[in-house]
């Protein structure tokens, strides 16, 4: 009768633990899924509801749950704030070079 109780004790042991880990799993599984929506959040991001819907019904999807996360992190600003950077130092870059060329020019002729 030991036994029985003992290993009866075991099953349910056994049970409890894999029932906190499948918890855990999916509450891990979840936290990755709204990464993007928690991102919003913590960014207070003024379209934080499109990108919740938008990762809520297509972040099963690769490109539904990366696009978001690009969202969320005003990734087009970024972008376009970089493409603006390189276009000013570009530009100041090829005055100088003219200014120097010129003055090579001057100092040549």
């Amino acid at each position: 009768m030991e036994i029985l109780i003992g290993i009866l004790a075991l099953i349910f042991l056994g049970i409890i633990i894999g029932l906190a880990l499948n918890i855990f799993w999916l509450g891990f599984g979840l936290v990755i899924y709204f990464i993007p929506t928690i991102v919003a959040a913590y960014r207070k991001h003024p379209q934080i509801l499109w990108i919740f819907l938008i990762n809520l019904f297509f972040a099963w999807s690769v490109a539904g749950w990366i696009i978001p996360l690009l969202w969320a992190f005003d990734f087009d600003k970024v972008l376009m704030d970089f493409v603006e950077y390189r276009k000013s130092k570009n530009a100041k870059d090829a005055i100088i070079e003219g200014e120097v060329v010129k003055e090579n020019a001057e100092n040549q002729g």
